[in-house]
């Protein structure tokens, strides 16, 4: 199976809502009137209050690791979701969270090239992706909560986590290597390269897998596949100027991934 067409890359940053808008108020049966100014400074100082008290409720001034928010915007019909991972620069203390937590499995791999060592780990709280089921549900339960409101946003309980990740480095030089579970989708998706993005297609121990160079992500190069019996996903990611290149990759992933 073509694993391109069965990736969806997570969006990793988090979207601030800076519309606005207005409405007009109608009549069943009579024509439309134009709104005075009295009425349409109202229900723009109206709107800007929903903003502000989902925006208080969706990023907290008390973030605590393990947090998670969700916004819904009623200008775009979206959702938006913002988190603090669960660290650890113990080892084993993170092997601990990962059962605690129930994550995808992600302990260290062989393969990890002479230098490099471990330097933390992390819980990612469970938050549903762009085109999947989970998120389309999400979605018009928030709706339904807004009861009419543009913009709406609450915390979200969790006590299973979404994603795993574990970061080793050698001086200035990182390695993330990260786990998350598969969420079914509404529609098959292609994943299209950028425009200076290359994709190569690779298979690892009998495992379909991609290989990404030169986006513009913070991790710029990219080795992904996925687990089908388990149902994960797991990325390994190095920085553009990283002095690794992809059999370094490739190494580690043939030490994770069982024929």
């Amino acid at each position: 199976m073509n694993l391109t067409k069965k990736m969806i890359i997570a969006a990793t940053s988090i979207l601030l809502v800076l519309g606005s808008a207005s409405g007009f108020a109608t009549e069943v049966g009579a024509a439309p009137q134009k709104q005075s100014k009295t009425q349409a400074t109202s229900n723009k100082s109206n709107l800007e209050r929903q903003k502000k008290e989902a925006m208080d409720i969706f990023h907290p001034q008390d973030k605590k690791p393990g947090y998670l928010t969700v916004l819904y915007d009623g200008t775009d019909n979206s959702l938006s979701f913002s988190y603090l991972g669960i660290t650890s620069s113990d080892y084993n203390e993170y092997t601990k969270m990962l059962s605690k937590y129930k994550a995808p499995e992600l302990q260290q791999p062989g393969g990890i090239p002479e230098g490099y060592v471990f330097k933390s780990g992390e819980i990612v709280p469970p938050y549903p992706l762009f085109l999947t089921k989970a998120y389309e549900s999400m979605l018009k339960e928030l709706k339904a909560e807004a009861n009419g409101k543009k913009y709406y946003a609450k915390k979200l309980k969790w006590n299973e986590a979404g994603g795993a990740a574990v970061i080793f480095s050698k001086d200035s030089d990182v390695i993330r290597i990260s786990s998350q579970k598969v969420q079914p989708l509404i529609t098959e998706v292609t994943r299209v390269p950028s425009k200076a993005e290359k994709f190569e297609n690779l298979s690892i121990n009998g495992t379909d897998a991609i290989y990404s160079t030169n986006s513009n992500d913070l991790y710029s190069t990219k080795l992904r596949w996925e687990d089908a019996e388990k149902q994960f996903q797991y990325e390994i990611s190095i920085y553009k100027k990283s002095p690794l290149i992809k059999e370094d990759l490739v190494a580690i992933a043939e030490s994770m991934i069982q024929e």
